[in-house]
């Protein structure tokens, strides 16, 4: 078994969002990002199914075009089969993110 704390791994910049990627394995890749108010993730395409929980702070999810408004405690399910996913921040947000490698 493997324990981690989440807030002790999350970072901010002003410059850009952040990623720490702090587990990884054959099925799983588990990162946290730090997000400051009007910063963006740009759309990507990801070959695995992705799961976000929203650590603290709100925002919008952005799949393929389809904005879904987000907040402390959402949980997002975004299928591999989905073109585009990013990820808007509104205040200052920390997001769990977990590809699930099938």
């Amino acid at each position: 078994m493997e324990a981690y704390g989440l807030d002790q791994l999350i970072t901010f910049s002003e410059k850009s969002h952040t990623k720490h990627v702090f587990f990884e394995s054959k099925k799983l890749k588990a990162q946290v990002m730090g997000l400051e108010a009007g910063q963006q993730i740009p759309p990507c395409r990801m070959e695995h199914d992705v799961v976000f929980v929203v650590l603290e702070g709100r925002g919008w999810i952005v799949v393929d075009g389809e904005e879904q408004a987000v907040g402390k405690s959402a949980f997002v399910f975004v299928p591999r089969e989905r073109e585009t996913r990013s990820i808007k921040a509104v205040t200052t947000m920390s997001v769990l993110a977990v590809q699930i490698r099938s």
